[in-house]
């Protein structure tokens, strides 16, 4: 479910992508935003066809709790947006609690948090300037995305495929980190590069191709992972469950990484070209050798886990993951479960009852 999701979604970004150079280059910079409004409009008229689905009494209690306590003193909209604020910095404080205390799960953050992060840092970072300041073009940085998002789809198609052959997120993660490496070529590649010449920005979408399908490959399953793992772990609060905790930690952790280190490597950038009048060597730090950090953080969580050193494990932390592990299934073995029981209820009542004599008994 999680790969065919990513499928369609980067089915639509890699089309996306395409469309903006276009419009980029008629409308320019600032007016080529003008389609963005008409898009999220249609984005909000279809989640707005989007109810429970008939999950189980769980979710139920969790939106009922939740509306209950907008209707509860003041309903105003700070009121709404406090409310909110709260319940997320519990959820965040909850999740990081269960991810940094377990050796299960402690993995996750440089598994999905940090890659994530490089994955943005290229698309958001890295392309914007070699477009701006090397190429002269800022539209030539949406068909590096182009080719980044492409890699996403060829990266969610083979999870889809390796499903079976690939039980653990594991040996994508790893690829991953590895692939992280090809971002070395780019200091060297971007001496070759000519102002306005889009050729250039098709070679290097290329050489994304392959970095951001390992990172779609390690996303698509990670997050499989967490929700089969975390499917089974109860929370002791209503209005926040264990998987939403974890996810709301591990994407904060993203962001506030990105904003962090996005604006200090954004700085150091600027720096570098106003005093070399290039960004070659600032290419050299900000790709070559963050990335490689990364891969080598990345390498060493996925050493975390029990059983992790095997180089396809069947399993990890000795739990079985493909079963119906995830929270649908688990809420539909539940339901059957509680329909035979019902059923052997009213069955045990229909049996007639036998009436025993105690007094012949007795005598």
């Amino acid at each position: 479910m999680d790969a065919t999701v990513h499928i369609m979604y980067e089915v639509a970004g890699t089309c996306g992508a395409l469309l903006s150079v276009k419009l980029i280059k008629v409308f320019g910079n600032n007016y080529s935003f003008l389609i963005t409004p008409p898009l999220f409009a249609l984005a909000g008229l279809t989640w707005s066809f989007i109810d429970r689905l008939g999950h189980g009494s769980n979710a139920g209690k969790v939106v009922d709790a939740m509306d209950d306590s907008k209707s509860i003193g003041n309903t105003n909209y700070l009121h709404s947006i406090a409310t909110g604020a709260k319940a997320f910095a519990r959820s965040t404080y909850k999740g990081a609690i269960i991810t940094m205390s377990n050796r299960k799960f402690i993995w996750l953050l440089p598994g999905y948090s940090f890659a994530l992060y490089g994955h943005r840092y290229l698309e958001n970072a890295i392309s914007p300037a070699i477009a701006k300041r090397i190429m002269l073009d800022s539209s030539y940085s949406q068909i590096m995305v182009c080719g980044s998002n492409l890699g996403e789809l060829f990266g969610a198609m083979f999870v889809l495929l390796a499903t079976t052959l690939v039980q653990t997120p594991l040996p994508f993660l790893r690829f991953d980190a590895l692939a992280l490496l090809i971002v070395w070529a780019l200091p060297a590649y971007s001496h070759q590069i000519r102002p306005h010449d889009a050729s250039y920005a098709w070679r290097i979408a290329g050489m994304f191709i392959p970095v951001s399908m390992g990172w779609a490959a390690g996303d698509v399953s990670l997050a499989a992972f967490i929700q089969a793992s975390l499917a089974r772990m109860e929370s002791a609060d209503s209005q926040v469950s264990a998987l939403g905790s974890v996810m709301a930690f591990l994407y904060s952790s993203y962001i506030i990484t990105y904003a962090i280190l996005g604006s200090l490597l954004g700085t150091y950038i600027d720096k570098v070209f106003a005093r070399d009048g290039n960004i070659y060597r600032a290419l050299l730090n900000i790709g070559g050798v963050q990335f490689t950090v990364l891969s080598a953080i990345i390498i060493f969580a996925t050493l975390t886990p029990k059983g992790a050193l095997a180089f396809n494990p069947s399993m990890i932390n000795d739990a079985e993951l493909n079963g119906p592990a995830d929270l649908e299934h688990q809420r539909e073995a539940e339901d059957d479960v509680a329909g035979r029981d019902d059923s052997s209820v009213e069955k045990e009542k229909e049996k007639p009852v036998k009436t025993t004599d105690i007094g012949a008994m007795i005598g």
